[in-house]
């Protein structure tokens, strides 16, 4: 059995859903006898304090949002490339698997010389930001994305070739037990006197567009006051969309949760999943709620395009507050409907493409190929 040791570096191990990918990656792979370093900016998540072996690297501040200009970030790039080129010559590694164009490009100057391997997964990003995502990726060995759609991106506007390309699902771990009692009682305390309860489970940031989820709100309680909107996540943004909910007057509609240690908990005791995102690739939370056995209604970025369908909800135009407030409307407040895609979307949680251990057998394939080119 081949034994490796991969360097998993990422921008920065903030609260999200690349962090919990990359963990959820290590736990496998050291699971099944290989040696796995993170490296990159720490955070809530993964740090020295967590891994006695981090490697600290300023990747966070190479970063378009790391709050520094073009000539602050270079020197960045320079003082990363450095101290990582440091610690490769001390530590044998068998490849670097970059998440990110941050710590992709940091990677790429410490390598040079040593022969080590190097791929980076595209994990999505504003449209205008794809090409220059493909300049750094196509320097990489490999490119990894969890869906065709985010592929086909990367190969058109990008120009990362097709034989560099390789798509890898997301593995989601199995929802855990909540009892029927918890689940009841924290329905009756978020839905209060309304009748049907939407969910989004999302960072505070640009993002995710919880601006036009409120926008979406506002329209819909016009003709519908019975709906109840909650958000959980927090993030940079919170105050200003709190502060934006009410000035629109949805405040009584729409209620911001914070940082939620359980979501399934809380996907369980809603109706419905709303997403409003302005870009993913492909998104936890949607695979989540289909584990909650609940319909979902998403934005059409990327791979939302290849988990949702007509059969588990609906896929409305990104931006679209109409599109959106009518899908809503649509499925919220139609019970029967409700639960039939919510049983389909229960079923669909099962596929192999989201169970952990297929999807990171396939990494392991991959960095095995990978590391025997070297």
């Amino acid at each position: 059995m081949v034994r490796l040791h991969i360097l998993e570096l990422q921008t920065q191990f903030g609260v999200g859903g690349i962090t919990r990918h990359v963990l959820c990656l290590r736990d496998w792979m050291r699971g099944h006898g290989h040696r796995v370093t993170l490296g990159g900016t720490p955070a809530a998540w993964a740090g020295p304090e967590t891994e006695p072996d981090f490697l600290d690297l300023p990747t966070k501040f190479v970063s378009a949002d790391g709050g520094g200009g073009l000539p602050m970030r270079l020197l960045q790039v320079v003082r990363g490339a450095r101290a990582l080129r440091r610690w490769l010559k001390a530590n044998r590694v068998d490849l670097i698997h970059a998440h990110e164009s941050a710590p992709a490009l940091v990677a790429n100057l410490a390598r040079i010389g040593t022969g080590i391997p190097l791929a980076v997964t595209y994990h999505g990003s504003e449209p205008e930001r794809i090409a220059s995502f493909g300049g750094i990726a196509a320097k990489t060995d490999l490119v990894i994305t969890p869906s065709h759609a985010s592929a086909s991106d990367l190969a058109r506007i990008g120009g990362v070739p097709d034989d560099k390309l390789k798509v890898i699902g997301l593995g989601v771990a199995p929802a855990p037990y909540d009892s029927a009692e918890e689940i009841a009682s924290l329905r009756k305390e978020l839905l209060g006197d309304g009748e049907v309860l939407i969910i989004t489970v999302a960072r505070l940031v640009h993002q995710k567009g919880v601006d036009i989820l409120i926008d979406v709100v506002a329209r819909l309680i016009k003709n519908h006051p019975g709906l109840r909107f909650v958000v959980a996540g927090d993030g940079p943004d919170e105050e200003r969309l709190k502060a934006l909910a009410r000035a629109r007057g949805v405040d009584a509609h729409l209620r911001f949760l914070g940082r939620v240690n359980r979501p399934h908990l809380y996907l369980r005791a809603s109706d419905l999943f709303l997403l409003t995102s302005r870009w993913e690739a492909l998104p936890f939370t949607i695979v989540e709620a289909f584990q909650a056995g609940i319909p979902s209604i998403a934005a059409a970025c990327s791979g939302v395009v290849e988990l949702i369908d007509d059969e588990v909800g609906a896929v409305v135009p990104i931006g679209d507050v109409e599109a959106t407030a009518d899908a809503v409307a649509r499925i919220a407040m139609d019970e029967m409907l409700r639960k039939n895609m919510g049983k389909a979307a229960l079923t669909k949680s099962r596929l192999d493409r989201f169970d952990p251990d297929w999807v990171h057998r396939q990494f392991e394939e991959t960095y095995i190929r990978l590391a025997g080119r070297a």
